[in-house]
C-alpha cells in the first residue's frame, strides 16, 4: 500500500508523510520542488520517494502515478494566496487549484489500476467569514460562501473533483481542513503567509517582540492531529459521506499561544495591539471564524484531535529543537 501525496513538499503534505511512514506505509511525494534539506533530513528517506513535477501537467502526473504501486492519492497541491497575489496573478492561482485538481482526477481515471481512494484537500475557506446559522460550520447545514479567491477555487476544486469522480467512477472524498499550525511548516513560496503560530515562534526564537493585531480565536488544529485525520479518511474502508470537516474542535487564540511560548523564552515580550496600532504579524483572516463541526468525521472514523494547546507547544518546541 503506497500513498501518493501531491504538494508533498508542503506543510500538510510533510505532516501526512510523517504520519503514514510512522504507520509503516511507503509514501511518494510529488511537488514542483523537493522539501527543504533540513525538513527532508528530519523526515528521512526510508520508504520515501520524491518526484518533481507540475500538478497541471498530464505527463508529470502520469509519471507519479506509475512510479509505484499507488493505492491512495491525497491531493494537497495548492497555492494559498494573499490579496496581492490574487490581484497580481489570479489565473495561476485558479489554474493550480482548480485545473490541477481536474488534471489529477483525469489522469487517475486513465491509469486507475490499483487506486482505491483519492482524498482531495479543501479548506474551511469555502465557508467564508459569515457566521454559521448554528454554533459551528456543518458540511450540509452551512452553505458555502467563500470570500476570497482561495476559497472560491477550493469550492470549485471540490465540485470539479466530485463531478469527475461520478463520471470516472472513482472513490473521491473531500476534507475541508481548518486552520493548522505545528511541525513541518516552512516557507515554500506557495503560501503567502505562514500561520500566526509559526510567526510568533520565529519571533520568540529570534528574541523579537510581538504585537498581536488581535487574539485571533479559531478552532486551530495541530498539524500532527490533522495528519491523523487525513490518514483516517484515506484509509477508512467505509465512509458514508463525500465531504468531511477536519477541525481542532476546541477554540484557542494567539494570546494563549504567546503565553505558553513565553515560559520557554524568558524575557521575550509580546502584547496585544492598542486601539489603532498595527500589529507585527500577518493574519490571513480578517475576522475570527467559528469552529468546524467534526461530528461526521468522528462518527465515521473514530478520530478526534488529541493534542491540547499546552501539549502542542511542548511538542512543537521539541520538534523545532531537533532540526
Amino acid at each position: 500500500m503506497t500513498t501518493l501525496i501531491t504538494g508533498g513538499a508542503g506543510f500538510v503534505g510533510l505532516a501526512l508523510a510523517e504520519r503514514l511512514r510512522a504507520d509503516g506505509e511507503p509514501v511518494v511525494l510529488f511537488d514542483r520542488a523537493a522539501p527543504r534539506a533540513d525538513m527532508l533530513a528530519r523526515l528521512g528517506r526510508e520508504s520515501l520517494s520524491i518526484l518533481l513535477g507540475d500538478i497541471r501537467c498530464p505527463v508529470d502526473v502520469d509519471a507519479a502515478l506509475k512510479s509505484a504501486n499507488i493505492d491512495r492519492v491525497v491531493h494537497c497541491a495548492a497555492v494559498t494566496p494573499d490579496a496581492d497575489r490574487e490581484a497580481r496573478d489570479p489565473m495561476a492561482v485558479l489554474d493550480v487549484n482548480v485545473g490541477g485538481t481536474a488534471n489529477l482526477l483525469q489522469r487517475c481515471a486513465v491509469g486507475r489500476s490499483g487506486i482505491r481512494r483519492i482524498l482531495v484537500l479543501s479548506s474551511v475557506a469555502v465557508y467564508g467569514v459569515k457566521p454559521p446559522a448554528g454554533e459551528t460550520y456543518e458540511e450540509e447545514g452551512s452553505a458555502p460562501a467563500p470570500a476570497a479567491l482561495y476559497g472560491i477555487g477550493k469550492l470549485a476544486s471540490e465540485q470539479a473533483a466530485l463531478r469527475l469522480a461520478e463520471l470516472y467512477r472513482l472513490d473521491v472524498r473531500v476534507a475541508r481542513l481548518g486552520p493548522v499550525y505545528g511541525p513541518w511548516e516552512y516557507a515554500t513560496g506557495v503560501r503567502d503567509a505562514l500561520s500566526p503560530h509559526a510567526q510568533v515562534l520565529a519571533a520568540a526564537m529570534a528574541g523579537q517582540g510581538v504585537v498581536l493585531p488581535r487574539s485571533l480565536r479559531a478552532d486551530w488544529i495541530y498539524s500532527r492531529d490533522a495528519a491523523k485525520a487525513l490518514a483516517a479518511l484515506a484509509d477508512a474502508t467505509q465512509l458514508r459521506h463525500t465531504i468531511y470537516n477536519v477541525g481542532g474542535a476546541v477554540m484557542s487564540d494567539l494570546v494563549q499561544w504567546c503565553a505558553l511560548l513565553a515560559v520557554s523564552y524568558p524575557g521575550w515580550s509580546w502584547r496585544l495591539a492598542a486601539p489603532g496600532e498595527q500589529g507585527t504579524l500577518r493574519y490571513n483572516l480578517p475576522v475570527d471564524r467559528a469552529a468546524l463541526s467534526i461530528a461526521r468525521l468522528q462518527a465515521d472514523t473514530g478520530w478526534a484531535p488529541a493534542t491540547a494547546l499546552d501539549a502542542a507547544a511542548r511538542d512543537h518546541l521539541a520538534w523545532q529543537a531537533s532540526l
